[in-house]
């Protein structure tokens, strides 16, 4: 069957968009995985024009910004539905000197934003911190995690199911067993329960390689409750995620737990360059810092976001490198901190849950991956995890950068307003 009768059957629905690719691939290409991608862009075409069909509207700049994100290994299409691309401006900041664990150079910072004066901000902040000799890096967490809700008959079982899981006995290697069967990177290293009457939050704790790894310990965390089901038999599954995870979502758990690489990074900054650089003084900065980033966050009732800008920043960063960019929620819960020492500015910033990957999801695909080259962390690393944490340290130094700029263009009168609006208007 050619294409157009395969569009007609579309146009009719005889078949459903998502399944395009596989009816092309059957019907069209005589089922050779080989012309998998083939298939998936002649699907995206035909799933376009039904649209532009429909509408009665052209979407060229979609349909010339198309990615392929399907891989012909796994036969999957990264994706459903898929139409194009979204295009958004990409830049580069820096370069920035990371002094990590992961990391010890300069480093140059792709960075894509709609944004005017957001990449100018980042540079500056580099250049203030390049000439202190560079910002300092740990990771002191790294895990992810998957939180099932299970329910036993009443608050004595399940106060006795939380206790033998707390005993790390029999019960516990009997589901850690259970969820690394089929891993072949990810490792089990806590599950911590918690109990609400009768219903028992189970918070898994999985270190999972260059992979942000979501989708594996979900699939982890199952196994692992179907062998506790085999020996409480009373057990029963309320859901494989209820919310303590916590995913996509600000909360006090993932800030005092961490999710993800938990990040800290420092940077003592002379006296001399604050000046030259920002034409204000260390006490200037941490009074702002003190002012803004606490007492106002406080008031406004923040939630782990107590700092100045770095959500810009980390979104900027997870879309140029394909990260899921819905996690920009819990990965800005950010803490920055700025005291005088010695004459000098001692700025640090703590970062409880950078949620990233250099394999899996979209970071193997298109621009992304080359920005992942760029920063040197693309695909897996020589030691499993070591790219992921290579990514986090940069990323998280980075929205350092951005922090001290803003704080310190905040500390200097108008000068934020005047900046954006001579970046973003032209005058």
């Amino acid at each position: 069957m050619g294409l157009d009768k395969i569009y007609q059957d579309l146009k009719e629905g005889k078949i459903k968009p998502y399944k395009l690719e596989e009816v092309i691939l059957e019907q069209a290409f005589n089922k050779d995985i080989n012309k998998f991608l083939e298939a998936n862009k002649e699907a995206v075409g035909l799933r376009l024009r039904l649209l532009e069909e429909k509408t009665g509207k052209k979407y060229g700049k979609i349909r010339d910004g198309f990615v392929s994100v399907a891989d012909k290994e796994k036969g999957t299409v990264g994706i459903e539905q898929q139409i194009g691309g979204a295009v958004v401006p990409l830049g580069f900041g820096g370069p920035l000197k990371v002094i990590g664990e992961h990391v010890n150079g300069e480093v140059y910072l792709p960075v894509a934003t709609n944004e005017a004066a957001l990449v100018a901000g980042l540079t500056r902040g580099c250049r203030a911190i390049n000439e202190a000799g560079g910002i300092r890096v740990v990771i002191t967490r790294d895990h992810m995690t998957r939180a099932p809700l299970i329910e036993a008959p009443d608050i004595k079982k399940a106060r006795e199911l939380s206790g033998e899981i707390l005993k790390k006995g029999q019960v516990y290697n009997k589901m850690k067993e259970a969820a690394e069967k089929e891993s072949k990177v990810s490792k089990l290293l806590d599950i911590q329960p918690f109990q609400s009457g009768r219903h028992v939050h189970l918070r898994f704790y999985f270190q999972t390689g260059d992979s942000m790894g979501m989708n594996s310990v979900t699939k982890y965390s199952a196994n692992a409750v179907k062998a506790l089901k085999e020996v409480y038999t009373w057990v029963k599954l309320v859901s494989l995620t209820a919310n303590m995870c916590t995913d996509k979502k600000a909360t006090h758990m993932n800030v005092l737990l961490g999710r993800g690489k938990s990040v800290e990074t420092e940077i003592l900054i002379p006296r001399k360059i604050i000046k030259e650089v920002y034409d204000v003084e260390p006490e200037d900065i941490v009074k702002l810092n003190y002012l803004k980033n606490y007492r106002g966050s406080a008031l406004a009732g923040s939630i782990g976001g107590f700092n100045a800008n770095v959500a810009n920043t980390i979104a900027a960063m997870f879309i140029a490198t394909g990260q899921d960019a819905a996690q920009v929620v819990e990965s800005s819960s950010c803490f920055t901190n700025a005291e005088v020492v010695d004459g000098d500015l001692l700025f640090s910033a703590s970062f409880p849950c950078i949620e990233v990957a250099t394999v899996g999801g979209g970071a193997g695909y298109g621009t992304a991956k080359e920005c992942l080259d760029m920063l040197g962390c693309a695909g897996p690393g020589t030691v499993p995890g070591s790219n992921s944490r290579k990514l986090a340290e940069i990323i998280a130094a980075a929205a350092s950068a951005q922090d001290l700029n803003l704080i310190a263009a905040e500390s200097h009168g108008y000068e934020l307003a005047e900046s954006h609006i001579k970046l973003a208007r032209g005058k």
